[in-house]
């Protein structure tokens, strides 16, 4: 019998965190969703089948499911640990070798490819092309531990982070950084990658912010997309929403979520102040002092830079979802029901129903770029691999 009182206690204590535990599995599979009938992908049937039969992180009763780490087991947790708690111990997975090129209009783009060239000499085999969050690049850890299980056995694909002006140590060469529906800069990146690769297949992947990036590209671009298919990762669909989402007055938001996001924001203004203000748009740097929400950023900065109207006719322009009616490649999209960034409301289930050429695939639980099943590891690499193998039609070379 257990007479100790402490030893009750533990008892009482793990009897709960089995049940919780126990329940939370219950909740972990992945539900697809999409219309009726999908789009084939070439010869190998239609979209749906294809996800079916080679993607077991997404369609399956005993694989299908992402469990969170019992050490991150809120949504909170998830995307803390990966936005903030990372960045203390960001680890170093992957090697890369950086090549700059410039825009049209004198901008500067940086390609980090991986593994660098002298370990995968330049050949014909597929490519997958990585697009960071917001103020993000290709040292973040869910792109690093993606390009990691992408660049291995037994896919060996080679892969390229698209690091966007102004992130991830780019030079900015222009008065202008970037912003979430520039897919002019994605498709020259694009463009530059298949006049160097000709032979190569090509599959673009974005998270967050570069989620929205791609999946407007994609949708833009239409019957005429040179990506062989496009994976998006806790898109925000649109950008006013997850803009709300975000300034609604609560405590985590206020002491968590705005102030981390904005300050990756501020701090690449900050790097490259002397550009901006070398151009041709005159900021006020008296207001911008007083900034404390991102759409005070986006009002004073992106619109004013990018010639919008306010941050109203930004958000407006340049969210994906009215561009996800006309994407025609195979589109996957990765969403969480508990995303505290991109709420799961807005996410346009009735497009993916629509919409023959989408697959959207939602978990309970991830947070926003979570994920963890561990603390050294996370689910959506496995999911983004099975499914660019799936497309490209082979597991690598």
């Amino acid at each position: 019998m257990l007479s100790n009182p402490l030893l009750v206690a533990g008892a009482l204590v793990a009897g709960g965190t089995v049940i919780v535990r126990k329940r939370v599995a219950d909740r972990s599979g992945v539900v697809l969703v999409h219309a009726a009938r999908t789009a084939a992908v070439g010869d190998r049937g239609s979209l749906h089948d294809v996800v079916a039969t080679s993607c077991p992180s997404l369609v399956g009763s005993e694989t299908a499911r992402f469990v969170p780490t019992a050490a991150l087991p809120t949504a909170d947790m998830q995307t803390c640990y990966n936005g903030i708690c990372e960045g203390f111990r960001r680890p170093h997975l992957v090697e890369y070798e950086r090549e700059l090129i410039a825009t049209e209009d004198g901008g500067t783009i940086g390609l980090d490819w991986s593994p660098p060239f002298a370990q995968m000499p330049e050949d014909d085999r597929p490519i997958v092309l990585l697009s960071h969050g917001l103020s993000g690049g290709s040292q973040e850890t869910y792109v690093q531990q993606t390009v990691k299980h992408l660049t291995s056995a037994p896919y060996h694909f080679r892969t390229v982070v698209v690091n966007y002006r102004g992130c991830a140590g780019v030079p900015l060469t222009t008065h202008v950084l970037y912003n979430g529906g520039l897919t002019s800069d994605y498709g020259h990146a694009v463009d530059h990658v298949r006049r160097r690769f000709p032979d190569s297949a090509l599959i673009g992947v974005g998270y967050s912010l570069g989620a929205n990036l791609v999946t407007k590209y994609a949708g833009e671009q239409g019957a005429a997309c040179p990506l062989m298919a496009a994976v998006s990762v806790c898109n925000p669909y649109n950008l006013e929403a997850a803009s709300d989402a975000i300034e609604r007055p609560t405590i985590r938001n206020k002491y968590l979520y705005a102030p981390a996001l904005l300050l990756g924001l501020m701090r690449i203004l900050r790097r490259h102040r002397k550009t901006i203000d070398a151009g041709p748009v005159q900021l006020d740097h008296e207001a911008i002092a007083k900034i404390t929400r991102i759409r005070q950023f986006d009002d004073l900065i992106t619109a004013r830079a990018f010639g919008y109207k306010d941050s109203a006719d930004y958000y407006a322009q340049c969210s994906c979802a009215q561009f996800l009616p006309r994407v025609r490649i195979p589109l996957l999209a990765i969403s969480s029901l508990d995303d505290p960034v991109c709420p799961a409301d807005v996410i346009p289930t009735a497009v993916f129903r629509a919409n023959p050429h989408l697959v959207l695939a939602v978990t309970q639980f991830g947070g926003h770029l979570g994920y963890y099943e561990s603390l050294s590891s996370t689910w959506l690499p496995r999911p983004i691999g099975e499914f660019c193998a799936a497309i490209f039609g082979r597991a690598g070379q």
